[in-house]
């Protein structure tokens, strides 16, 4: 049988440990908290320095991405279309051809596009003055 004193030592010993134990997994879990921060940092730094560097490569691959991904959206859309509205198809399920877009329309999508291609020239230009 074991006396109170010694079930009393044991157990301060069990608590003594599990607090070692809390205390060693906070200290874990700090350090590596800190060093995916750290990561995460110079991650994000070496992302912005490429970005300042390659600035028209990433914004010619960003209109590409968002020309794309309009094109697929436009297309699911007017699928969507042809289905609710009731529009003949051909045997392939396409729609029959409707009449074509307008000028108006193709301007009307070109103008912010040219417009924002102009200001990202117009402030790379303003940059290189102040460096030079």
């Amino acid at each position: 049988m074991m006396t109170r004193e010694r079930v009393g030592t044991e157990i301060g010993l069990m608590t003594g440990r599990i607090k070692q134990s809390l205390l060693n997994g906070r200290d874990n879990l700090a350090t590596a908290g800190t060093a995916v921060s750290e990561k995460t940092r110079r991650a994000a730094r070496r992302t912005d320095y490429y970005v300042h560097d390659n600035a028209w490569k990433m914004m010619g691959i960003a209109a590409g991405l968002a020309l794309a991904v309009g094109f697929v959206l436009s297309q699911v859309n007017e699928r969507k279309v042809v289905v609710e509205e009731g529009v003949p198809v051909d045997s392939d399920g396409n729609p029959k051809p409707k009449k074509k877009r307008g000028s108006f329309e193709l301007v009307h999508a070109v103008i912010p596009l040219a417009l924002f291609a102009w200001k990202a020239f117009q402030s790379s230009r303003c940059e290189r003055r102040t460096v030079a």
